[in-house]
């Protein structure tokens, strides 16, 4: 027999921080190692300050930013998914088609609601999604720390690496998200 409080549970869905979280952790270790090596080109390091400073910078970002990225997304959903909920509903608005559906899944990246099967594009198009807000956080606290790291580097130059290195850690990741999404669009049942 089926508890009806967990159902009831399951139908609101889930966050998109419980997979956006952990698998920003298990990209860690790959992302030091590109950005790292990136940031090494750029700026006078030796690849001990480059590995220590870039992995502090990362782990802080990971900590700090991948929440803070997905408290945005969560208020920007929020903000506008309730108002057109409630005027759809007011209106009679028929939300039900294909193209509703891609456009309340971008916006509601944050929150996965109960999509049944469509999960297997729905959870990476969120992660895509919610590495665009990630990528700005990451830029500014990974400066911060490595600024403080590697104090006689110039500042502009580790700026500079940082920014670009980030830019190739996250498209690599933009790639794979949506290499992902398109996996499952593929394979999903009609």
């Amino acid at each position: 027999m089926t508890d009806p409080h967990f159902v009831a549970l399951a139908d609101v869905g889930l966050p998109m921080i419980f997979f956006a979280w952990p698998l920003m952790v298990c990209a860690l270790i790959p992302v030091i190692v590109v950005e790292a090596l990136l940031v090494r080109r750029w700026v006078p390091l030796s690849y001990e300050k480059a590995f220590i400073g870039i992995a502090g910078a990362n782990a802080l970002s990971t900590a700090v930013g991948v929440p803070l990225a997905w408290l945005v997304m969560f208020a920007a959903q929020l903000a506008i998914m309730l108002p057109v909920g409630l005027a759809a509903e007011r209106w009679n608005w028929n939300l039900d088609g294909p193209a509703f559906e891609v456009v309340g899944t971008i916006l509601s990246s944050a929150w996965i609601g109960d999509e049944g099967a469509n999960l297997k594009w729905i959870i990476p198009g969120g992660m895509a999604l919610l590495l665009i807000p990630c990528f700005f956080l990451s830029v500014r606290i990974e400066s911060w720390v490595c600024l403080r790291t590697w104090k006689n580097s110039i500042p502009a130059d580790v700026r500079r690496a940082v920014y670009r290195a980030n830019v190739a850690s996250y498209l690599l990741l933009f790639i794979l998200a949506c290499g992902c999404v398109c996996f499952g669009l593929y394979t999903r049942k009609p």
